[in-house]
């Protein structure tokens, strides 16, 4: 246990890694949640304020505006009838509110000072109440009879686009793959870690490395308290960016944060094995290794939609062998996994799919190191 506590402290002191690995993940998370982080809410649309001159009023056009519904609990418009029209129109002109309406010669009048999202739902509101207004007066003018049936139809209107949800949370915002795919990005940059590994040990990366071959210590077991101390520290920095995605910024996951965290912790053994085989494949200086493994690392989360989500799609539906063979889709995709569907036999699939390839790292790594011999150290 000396060497694993050994390692430790010499991991604590690499900044760099510290950085890229654990600090640069939740900045990016912030960014992302800035940016986009309102769209992966329950409701893109908010209560809209809308004003009603109570001296240029109608009781019906209120009422009816008063019963419209986002959903069942959140209403469409606050509605205000307690201003007169010159009121309004003072507080028009000062920048106080975005708009009003009032009643003249039997016109519906919606006054604005400019356009938004806000204008642009009362509008249409307001030309889908007028449009069954003047089907009513018509209908009720030319044919009288069948005025209840038109009644009955526009009180039992109907949607003919069913909406199938198969996952467990009925509010599946694909949005959240973008935070997924950082999760995964984050599992993915341990490969800095696997990269350090390679070079502390290999005799021909360092001086550090030359002394500690010449130790008595077994190199299988210098590669396992290695692996255990990256291990520990990349798998706390993703459980705190779990944790600051889900609870502070409120990011929807599956209400299973084990299975969360389960993922975490073979993605983080992913991305650490996964560094340390491309870093026995490549021959260079450290730095040379961790450039390329650092590129890599970037397109594999690219291609599991971080930057662009149409490019997941894109290879999910025309390459989906390279969904299989990517660590960073394989992690989104459980994750999405988790949240969307029902059933966690996708989820365990792509996570012993992530087992097996970490499995082939690991002994890829062992076995190229253990070949490995020097004419002098």
């Amino acid at each position: 246990m000396r060497i694993y506590f050994t390692r430790l402290k010499c991991l604590l002191r690499d900044k760099g890694n510290l950085f890229w690995a654990i600090i640069f993940p939740i900045c990016l998370g912030t960014f992302f949640y800035l940016g986009f982080g309102r769209l992966t809410m329950d409701s893109m649309i908010d209560t809209v304020d809308a004003y009603v001159a109570s001296d240029y009023t109608l009781d019906i056009l209120v009422k009816e505006m008063q019963e419209v519904k986002i959903n069942n609990d959140k209403p469409l418009f606050n509605v205000d009838v307690s201003k007169s029209k010159d009121e309004l129109e003072q507080l028009l002109l000062d920048n106080k509110i975005k708009g009003y309406i009032y009643i003249e010669n039997d016109e519906i009048v919606y006054r604005v000072n400019s356009s938004g999202l806000e204008q642009t739902i009362t509008k249409s509101f307001l030309d889908q109440y007028l449009q069954i207004t003047t089907l009513i007066i018509k209908v009720n003018t030319t044919n009288p009879d069948k005025l209840l049936d038109v009644l009955t139809d526009l009180g039992n209107q109907q949607s003919y686009v069913k909406e199938i949800l198969a996952g467990s949370n009925p509010k599946a915002n694909r949005l959240n793959i973008y935070f997924y795919a950082l999760i995964a990005m984050a599992c993915m940059y341990g490969s800095f870690w696997g990269v350090g590994l390679v070079r502390d040990i290999e005799a021909d990366n360092s001086p550090l490395a030359a002394r500690v071959n010449i130790t008595p210590t077994h190199k299988f077991k210098l590669i396992i308290m290695y692996f255990l101390a990256a291990l520990t520290l990349h798998f706390f920095g993703n459980v705190v960016l779990v944790l600051y995605l889900k609870y502070l910024l409120q990011v929807e996951f599956s209400n299973n944060l084990a299975l969360i965290i389960l993922t975490s912790f073979v993605g983080t053994i992913g991305g650490i094995t996964f560094g340390s085989f491309i870093a026995v494949l490549v021959t260079g200086s450290p730095e040379k290794k961790e450039g390329i493994v650092n590129v890599i690392s970037l397109f594999l989360s690219f291609l599991s939609g971080l930057m662009v989500l149409e490019v997941k799609y894109f290879i999910d539906h025309n390459i989906p062998i390279l969904g299989y063979i990517n660590p960073a889709s394989l992690l989104t995709d459980s994750l999405y996994s988790l949240y969307y569907y029902n059933s966690i036999s996708r989820y365990f699939t792509r996570l012993a799919i992530l087992a097996v390839l970490s499995i082939v790292f690991i002994i890829g790594t062992y076995i190229k190191m253990r070949g490995n011999r020097y004419d002098s150290v």
